[in-house]
C-alpha cells in the first residue's frame, strides 16, 4: 500500500454521511421551531445545482462558459481544467473540488484572486485559456477548517450572505471538513427542555453569540442572556443553511459533540445524577460536567444527538475535548470517561469520527490510550512550532492533521510560521510509519492574512514542498493581477520579516497601542522590524494600473497599519528609560510621538471596512430581533474586544481580542494612554508618585455605551499610507544604543575596548551624522566620535581604548550619548550609563 493510499484509508471515515438528512420530530412546547429539513444529496451531475450556482456568484457573466464533469469517485480528491479562450471545462471528484479546480486556474492565469480579505474580483471579458492543464490530487483526506472560537472572534452576528461567501472561499482553497457551531443554543435547550429546565432558565444559561464558543468549551454560562426565543430561532435556521450548504457541495459539517456539559441544578432535577462542579474560568460561571459513567449520561446524550440532528441535519464529525483549560476530573477516571463519551457518540452517530484538538497536553494519552484512535482525527495547532517534532509519538499513532492556529483573538497582526509549513510537512508526511493524514487551518479570527491562508491551503494538494521565494514572488503577480518589479519586492520583504515569525511561540505580536498602558510590558518583536519597512516602500512604488483593486487597498492598509504598530515595540523601551533616568524633557517628547503615531494609526485603519468597527458593532444591530436585544447584543460585542467579560474576566483578558480599529484605537485606547503619559510626566516633573489607574472602570463605561461608527472607508489609503510614511521616515527616536566592552572585566591598568552600537531601526530613511561622546573613563582617542550616517535599518558604531585605573581594582562608571536623527531632521540624544568593572585577574586588551 503507498503513502497516499494509506493516508486515504486513515481518512476514509470522512468520505461517508455528507448529505442524508434526518426526519424532523416536533419540538417540545415553547422551544425554537426547527428549520425546514436540508436538502437531499447533491447530484452526481457537477454540471446542475450547488456547484453551478457557486460559479454564478464567484465569477459573473462566464459560468454558461464553464462546463462541469464529475470525475469518478472512489481515490483522493482530484481536479483537472483544460479549455480555450471563455471556454473552460472543470473535471472533478465532487462540486466543492471543482470550485478548487476554479480557483488553481484562476490563479495559474493570474486571472483574480478569490479570497475571504478583499480579493481582486474583477474578471476580462473573456477567461483566458490555460496554457497546460492545471490539475492536482489531494495528498491528504481532511482539510480542516476553523477554529472552536471563530463564532466569536470572527462573526458572531455574521448573516448568512457573510457565511455563504465564506462557505465558498473554503471550497475554493481546496477545505472539505469546516467546524460550525452557530445553532447549538437551540439543541442546547430543546435538551434542557426534556430534563427538567424551563423555557426561561434554559435561555438564562445561554451566553449570547459573541461567548457561546466557550461554553461549548465548557468554560463559562449564561454570560449576555438571556437569548429571546426569536434569537435562537434565528440562529438555528442560519446553522441548518450553513450545514446544508456544505453538504451540498460534498463537504463535511464538523459539529460540537457533547460530553457532558449540564447547567447547575442538574441532579436536583434529574434522580441518579452525577454531577462534578467545575467551579470558575476567569470569574465566569462553568458549566457542570455530568459523569460519563452515570446511567443517565447515555439518555442525555442520545437526547442530544438527536435534537442537534433534527435542527442541523446529519454529520460525522463531531468536535470535542474534556476538560478544556483547567476542567476538574474529580474523582472520575479519565480514561473510563473518554469511553463513554465515544460509546454514547458511536451510538448516536454509528461510524462517528471523533474530532479533537492538540493543544498544549491535549489530548492526553490516556484519553487516546481508551478510545478507538481509527475513528479520530487529531487537528494539531501547533504543528508549526519548532519544539513540536513527532506527532506519532505523542499521540499514540492516531491520525493527526498538521494544523497552525496563526491569529488568536483576531487581533490585526500580520504573520505566520510559514517557513516551518513549507519545511516540516511534506517531510511529516512522507517520512516511514507517518500518521499525518490532513491539514487544520484554524485561527481563532478568519477573513484575516490571505497570503498565509493562500500558502497553508496548497499544502494539501502538492507533492512537493512550497518554494518559499518563488511562491511568494507568484502571489504577489497574483494579488495585484500583474508582474511588478516593486511589488515582488514588497511581498519578499514580507517574506523575510512577517512570513517568517521568530518568536518561539509561533505567534505574531501585536500593537503596544492597543493594551492597556504599561511601561514594563513586554516589547520584544517577532521579526525585523526595519526590514519590514521595506514593504511599505514597494507597495506604495507599485504601478498606478495596478492600485485600483480592494486587494491593493487592504494590504497597503495592512501593511502601513503594521508599520506603525511595529513602532509601539521601537518606542516604549526608549519611554521606560527616559522614566528610569527621571528625564522628563525626553519623556514628554516620547509622549507626544507615541500618541501621534497612535492617532495616525486610527486614520490609516479608516482606509479600509477590515479595520472599521463599525461594522462589528451593525452585524449585532442587525441580527438583534428587537431594540432591547440590540443594546445587550452591542454590548456583549464591545466587551469582547476590550474586558472580554466582567472585571474578574479582564484581569487577564482585557484586551485579548486587541484590534487596530479605527473607533477603537481613538474612543477607548488613546484617551487610556494620553491620561496614563501625561499622568508619569507630571509625576516625573514634580518628583510625586504616578497615579494608580482603574482601566476597567472606563471600558467597562465604555461597553454601555450606544453609537454608530462609520461602516464604509473614511480615508483614501494611497494618500493616508503615503503619510504613515512620511511620518515615521522623519520621526526621531528611531535607534536602540547598546555598549559593550571587550573583556567585560579588566585588571588594574589594563586596557580594553567599550564599543557603542547605534541600530537605525529606521526602514525608511538612513540618519544624518551621527554623534559618540564618552565621558567616564580613561579613554583614547578623545571621547568624541563621529559618522557620516547610518543607512535605513544599518547600524554603525564608535569604539574607544579604555585604561582600567591602576591601583586597587574598583569600577569605573561611564556614560554614552549618541546624538542622531533622521536625515534632515532634528538629531536627539540618548544616554546609556554603565561601568568598566575592574577586578583582579581581569583580562587586558591586545
Amino acid at each position: 500500500m503507498t503513502e497516499l493510499s494509506r493516508r486515504t484509508v486513515l481518512g476514509a471515515a470522512g468520505a461517508f454521511g455528507a448529505g442524508t438528512g434526518l426526519l424532523a420530530t416536533p419540538a417540545p412546547a415553547g422551544a425554537a421551531p426547527a428549520p425546514p429539513p436540508p436538502p437531499a444529496s447533491p447530484s452526481p451531475d457537477l454540471d446542475a445545482g450547488p456547484a453551478r450556482a457557486a460559479l454564478e456568484r464567484l465569477v459573473p457573466g462566464h459560468a454558461d462558459r464553464i462546463r462541469l464533469v464529475a470525475l469518478a469517485g472512489g481515490g483522493p480528491d482530484r481536479f483537472r481544467v483544460t479549455g480555450s479562450a471563455g471556454r473552460l471545462e472543470i473535471a472533478a471528484t465532487g462540486p466543492a473540488t471543482a470550485l478548487t479546480g476554479l480557483h488553481w486556474y484562476l490563479k495559474e492565469t493570474r486571472t483574480a484572486h478569490l479570497t475571504w480579505a478583499a480579493g481582486r474580483t474583477e474578471l476580462p471579458g473573456t477567461l483566458p485559456a490555460p496554457a497546460r492543464p492545471v490539475e492536482r490530487t489531494a495528498t491528504v483526506p481532511h482539510r480542516f477548517a476553523l477554529n472552536d472560537t471563530h463564532d466569536g472572534y470572527t462573526g458572531p452576528y455574521a448573516d448568512w450572505p457573510r457565511w455563504e461567501r465564506l462557505i465558498d472561499v473554503l471550497a475554493l482553497h481546496g477545505c472539505n471538513e469546516v467546524l460550525v457551531t452557530v445553532g447549538q443554543e437551540a439543541v442546547y435547550e430543546r435538551v434542557l427542555r426534556e430534563f427538567g429546565y424551563s423555557d426561561a432558565e434554559a435561555r438564562g444559561w445561554l451566553p449570547a453569540p459573541s461567548h457561546q464558543p466557550w461554553w461549548l468549551l465548557q468554560n463559562m454560562s449564561g454570560y449576555g442572556g438571556p437569548l429571546s426565543p426569536a434569537l435562537i430561532a434565528r440562529r438555528a435556521e442560519l446553522g441548518a443553511r450553513i450545514t446544508a450548504r456544505l453538504r451540498e457541495l460534498g463537504m463535511r459539517p464538523v459539529l460540537p459533540g457533547w460530553f457532558g456539559t449540564v447547567p447547575d441544578g442538574f441532579a436536583d432535577r434529574n434522580r441518579g445524577a452525577r454531577v462534578i462542579p467545575q467551579g470558575e474560568w476567569n470569574g465566569l460561571r462553568r458549566p457542570d460536567w455530568l459523569d460519563p459513567r452515570s446511567a443517565l449520561f447515555p439518555e442525555v446524550a442520545a437526547a442530544f444527538y438527536r435534537h442537534q440532528g433534527q435542527l442541523l441535519g446529519d454529520a460525522r464529525h463531531f468536535k470535542m475535548d474534556l476538560l478544556h483549560e483547567g476542567g476538574t476530573a474529580g474523582d472520575v477516571p479519565v480514561a473510563d470517561a473518554a469511553r463513554a463519551v465515544e460509546k454514547a457518540l458511536r451510538t448516536a452517530r454509528p461510524g462517528a469520527v471523533w474530532v479533537m484538538l492538540g493543544w498544549r497536553a491535549n489530548p492526553p494519552l490516556e484519553v487516546l490510550a481508551a478510545v478507538d484512535t481509527s475513528r479520530v482525527l487529531v487537528v494539531d495547532g501547533l504543528s508549526d512550532l519548532a519544539s513540536v517534532t513527532d506527532r506519532e509519538r505523542d499521540w499514540g499513532g492516531a491520525p493527526y492533521a498538521f494544523g497552525s492556529i496563526p491569529n488568536f483573538g483576531g487581533r490585526t497582526t500580520l504573520g505566520a510560521c510559514t517557513h516551518r509549513w513549507s519545511e516540516k510537512f511534506v517531510r511529516w508526511r512522507d517520512r516511514p510509519g507517518s500518521t499525518l493524514a490532513g491539514t487544520a487551518y484554524m485561527p481563532e479570527s478568519a477573513e484575516r492574512d490571505p497570503a498565509a491562508f493562500e500558502l497553508f491551503s496548497e499544502l494539501a494538494w502538492r507533492a512537493e514542498p512550497v518554494d518559499r521565494e518563488g511562491w511568494f514572488r507568484s502571489y504577489a503577480d497574483l494579488r495585484l493581477g500583474g508582474a511588478d518589479g516593486h511589488a515582488r519586492e514588497a511581498y519578499a520583504a514580507l517574506a523575510a520579516t512577517a512570513y517568517r515569525l521568530g518568536t518561539a511561540d509561533g505567534r505574531p505580536v501585536d500593537s503596544l497601542f492597543t493594551r492597556r498602558p504599561s511601561l514594563t510590558a513586554w516589547s520584544g518583536t517577532a521579526f525585523d522590524p526595519a526590514r519590514f519597512d521595506r514593504a511599505l516602500v514597494e507597495l506604495l512604488a507599485v504601478a498606478p494600473g495596478l492600485r485600483g483593486s480592494d486587494a491593493y487597498a487592504y494590504d497597503l492598509t495592512d501593511v502601513a497599519r503594521q508599520a506603525l504598530a511595529n513602532r509601539s515595540r521601537t518606542l516604549l523601551p526608549q519611554l521606560r528609560r527616559a522614566h528610569e533616568d527621571r528625564d522628563p524633557s525626553a519623556f514628554r517628547a516620547l509622549s507626544r510621538l507615541w500618541l501621534r503615531l497612535m492617532r495616525l494609526a486610527d486614520r490609516m485603519s479608516g482606509c479600509h471596512r477590515a479595520f472599521l468597527l463599525g461594522p462589528w458593532l451593525a452585524d449585532a444591530h442587525r441580527f438583534a430581533t428587537d431594540p432591547a436585544e440590540a443594546a445587550r447584543l452591542e454590548r456583549t460585542a464591545r466587551a469582547l474586544i476590550t474586558t472580554w467579560a466582567g472585571r474578574p474576566a479582564a484581569v487577564h483578558l482585557s484586551n485579548y481580542a486587541d484590534r487596530d480599529w479605527q473607533g477603537l484605537l481613538m474612543d477607548v485606547h488613546l484617551p487610556q494612554w494620553r491620561a496614563y503619559l501625561d499622568d508619569r510626566a507630571d509625576a516625573l516633573a514634580h518628583g510625586a508618585e504616578p497615579r494608580a489607574f482603574d482601566w476597567y472602570e472606563g471600558e467597562e463605561a465604555w461597553t454601555r455605551r450606544r453609537g454608530r461608527y462609520p461602516v464604509a472607508p473614511t480615508g483614501d489609503p494611497y494618500r493616508t499610507a503615503r503619510r504613515v510614511h512620511d511620518v515615521l521616515a522623519a520621526a526621531p527616536y528611531q535607534g536602540a544604543l547598546t555598549v559593550t566592552a571587550d573583556p567585560p572585566r579588566l585588571a588594574p591598568g589594563a586596557t580594553g575596548t567599550l564599543t557603542a552600537t547605534l541600530r537605525n531601526l529606521n526602514g525608511l530613511r538612513a540618519t544624518g551624522r551621527v554623534g559618540f561622546a564618552l565621558s567616564g573613563p580613561d579613554a583614547a582617542p578623545p571621547g568624541t566620535a563621529w559618522l557620516p550616517r547610518i543607512p535605513a535599518g544599518g547600524e554603525g558604531a564608535a569604539r574607544w581604548r579604555i585604561t582600567a585605573p591602576a591601583g586597587p581594582p574598583r569600577a569605573v562608571p561611564y556614560e554614552v550619548r549618541a546624538a542622531y536623527g533622521p536625515d534632515g531632521e532634528d538629531p536627539v540624544t540618548v544616554v546609556r550609563r554603565g561601568e568598566v568593572r575592574a577586578a583582579p585577574g581581569g583580562g587586558a586588551g591586545t
